[in-house]
């Protein structure tokens, strides 16, 4: 179909559109204005018929059916509507369509819809058929009164077929016109064609000469009009899409280097999960075949662990992050980061190898687990040749055993490093076998006070502990467990001022908004709290707040460190809130049974 043809056809098309749009909107305000027209002669032919009756009818407003309807029958004969008298109680005393018996057998017209809208609003109209005829009628009702009073209704009928007759002509005289329209607009359309067809036949030969490959030709301009001022701006398009072209080939020919040359993996895929690029470093990582273009991620290689990344990414909308181990290569643990791309249905995977970080954090958890496991037996020994000599009673010299009792002090600090360190290196390495058991945290309470009631009475200290018994059970290794508590207490108690308070609670949290699935605990003290900047390094391993102080007191700077990690072994959290000069409360999370 040549460009000739298919303009007539359009121009054809949008004449019959707007016509038929044209012819909707005519028949529509035709059909309202002869609606109007037909109600406004109800009206005003149920008004004069109200006023008859208010006339004629007997001043006793006792009615009878020969009197009422040979009235009724003397003002239907000169009109071609239907007219009806129907009394309060739903009596219809007169009507143009019925006489003598089957008038007095028509039913009770009081439940009418338009003797209803006419004894409530003034006036009833209505479209429905007609039982008593089996027409359809459209029905005009008004109260007639005597002395403020009604007395009956006078109602107006006209037959839809005489509405609809008059309708149809209406739209008969509209069709003629349209199509006479029609006619004239398509012959129109057809000659000035002609004129339009002739210069784009020659710009359509010119851009096929340049879609065949003559990029360098130019389009002549021979005139100054619109068709002159086209061929100018297309030739102009065509210089900047060639400059485009160009630039584009440059700028991913760079991206194609970048790309080639990481070592992070990089793939893109839809939102099917297909994927539809991936650089070398990609293909080597996920062990990807030869043609993975256009196949599922998941066909090619089944990480759990990623397919749920993705998935987040896709519900979330936003940057999706893990570390997870990639099956195919030994030992591979990589840092995944899914980026959805903005307006479009793809998202971008990046996948850094971080298996060698990993393996030189290994080699220091060892090494830290080996120098502490080699240097707790000779200090094992040391302690106990201190425990020898301080308790030999042939020793008289009180410096000795002044000396004495300051190396059974630091062999038992070193003896508590070595025992944390010992600690905290098992709990990262993630060889801890929890013997987890279900318990509520009050079973806490007697071990706790048995632990610090000494130094709780030496303080002056209080120690409240208030966890109700309506708290659910958590999932422990009770044993390791009782560590978070003697940690976080023993923390509180170190710096709290004498005869200050610390308070352990609990209560129903989440990290969803509709459910509960953890209870939180707070250890809370009043003592001296925590500055601002060092808030987020009090878990860091030796880091303390105030050095003087923790060393003075036998800290090792470890206590918070394995809190976290046994938290963490357990699904849990754990986190600070501190003024200074108002105190501290750690709080701590952990799931409940059931809903882990």
């Amino acid at each position: 179909m040549n460009i000739r043809t298919q303009l007539i056809l359009s121009y054809i098309g949008i004449v019959l559109l707007v016509l038929f749009a044209m012819g909707l909107y005519l028949r529509s305000a035709l059909k309202g204005v002869l609606d109007k027209r037909i109600t406004s002669e109800l009206e005003v032919q149920a008004a004069l018929t109200r006023e008859f009756l208010i006339e004629q009818l007997p001043e006793t407003e006792k009615f009878s059916y020969d009197e009422i309807d040979n009235l009724v029958d003397r003002l239907g004969e000169t009109g071609k509507m239907r007219l009806t008298f129907i009394g309060v109680d739903g009596t219809v005393w007169g009507d143009t369509e019925r006489d003598g018996q089957a008038l007095i057998e028509m039913d009770d017209h009081s439940t009418r819809t338009e003797v209803q809208d006419a004894n409530n609003f003034g006036s009833g109209m209505i479209d429905r058929k007609s039982t008593t005829t089996q027409t359809d009628y459209r029905y005009f009702a008004l109260p007639v009164q005597r002395n403020q009073n009604i007395i009956g209704f006078c109602r107006v009928a006209l037959p839809k077929k005489t509405i609809n007759s008059a309708l149809g002509n209406q739209q008969r005289m509209l069709l003629y016109a349209s199509i006479v329209g029609s006619i004239l607009a398509i012959l129109f359309g057809i000659f000035s064609t002609g004129a339009i067809i002739k210069p784009i036949k020659k710009l359509t030969q010119i851009t096929q000469s340049i879609a065949a490959g003559e990029n360098t030709s130019k389009v002549e301009v021979k005139s100054d009009n619109e068709l002159g001022q086209l061929l100018q701006n297309f030739n102009l398009m065509t210089d900047r899409v060639h400059e485009q072209i160009d630039k584009i080939s440059v700028e991913n020919q760079r991206l194609e280097t970048i790309l080639n040359n990481m070592n992070e993996g990089v793939l893109l895929v839809n939102g099917a999960s297909e994927i539809t690029y991936a650089n070398p470093a990609a293909i080597v990582m996920l062990n990807l075949p030869q043609m993975y273009v256009g196949r599922a991620l998941i066909e090619i290689n089944r990480i759990p662990e990623l397919q749920a990344l993705l998935l987040e990414a896709e519900q979330t909308d936003t940057v999706a992050y893990a570390e997870i181990r990639l099956g195919n290569l030994m030992e591979s643990e990589a840092e995944v980061t899914i980026v959805p791309v903005a307006a479009e249905s793809e998202y971008v995977i990046v996948i850094h190898d971080v298996s060698h970080v990993r393996k030189l954090e290994r080699i220091r958890a060892d090494f830290v687990a080996n120098v502490s496991h080699e240097l707790k037996t000779p200090l094992t020994t040391i302690r106990g040749y201190a425990e020898t000599l301080l308790n030999d009673s042939s020793t008289k010299s009180k410096k000795r055993k002044e000396f004495i009792v300051k190396i059974l002090n630091h062999s038992a600090r070193l003896s508590r490093l070595v025992s944390d360190l010992l600690e905290l290196a098992r709990l990262e390495s993630g060889d801890v076998e929890l013997k987890q058991s279900q318990c509520h945290l009050n079973s806490f309470h007697e071990p706790i006070l048995d632990v610090f009631e000494p130094v709780l009475e030496e303080s002056g200290l209080i120690l409240n502990w208030d966890i109700s018994e309506n708290i659910p059970q958590v999932s422990v290794d009770h044993q390791l467990f009782m560590q978070v508590f003697v940690n976080l207490i023993d923390n509180a108690i170190k710096y709290t001022p004498d005869g200050g308070e610390i308070e352990v609670s609990a209560e129903l949290g989440g990290t969803n908004s509709d459910a509960a699935n953890e209870v939180v605990v707070h250890v809370t003290d009043s003592g001296i709290g925590i500055p601002l900047e060092s808030q987020s390094r009090v878990f860091e391993r030796f880091y303390r707040v105030d050095k003087g102080r923790a060393r003075k007191m036998g800290g090792t700077g470890l206590g918070l460190a394995i809190t976290k990690h046994i938290l963490l072994c357990h699904d849990g959290r754990i986190w600070l809130e501190s003024e200074l000069g108002q105190g501290t409360v750690f709080h701590f999370a952990l799931p409940i049974v059931g809903q882990v």
